[in-house]
């Protein structure tokens, strides 16, 4: 095997690794909301009346109904660039193994 073709394959799994990780990160790496701690509750319970009638709302959570807006490789132009930009690395691929200028410097 000659030290192109290895190199194609090198690029052609790191590509894949790295689509596999943009694609699976951010599902894995969405954690639930972390429970108020007594704590908190506490400091928040010695705060005097007049001080915590400024304070203003929270704004509310979003509900479980509406979902947010979808990940870019998941919707139609994501996918589109996927495939676009995949076929450009397998044609650069391709195109290093069957290169018709055979300069004296390769």
């Amino acid at each position: 095997m000659s030290l192109q073709s290895q190199l194609a394959r090198l690029l052609v799994g790191a590509l894949a690794l790295v689509i596999a990780v943009t694609v699976a990160a951010p599902p894995a790496l969405a954690a639930p909301p972390q429970p108020i701690s007594p704590a908190s509750a506490a400091r928040a319970a010695a705060v005097p009346g007049p001080v915590l009638a400024q304070a203003t709302a929270a704004p509310p959570a979003p509900s479980a109904q509406a979902p947010g807006p979808k990940p870019f490789l998941r919707t139609t132009k994501g996918a589109i660039a996927l495939a676009l930009f995949a076929g450009a690395v397998g044609f650069t691929a391709y195109s290093f193994g069957h290169d018709r200028v055979h300069s004296p410097a390769r």
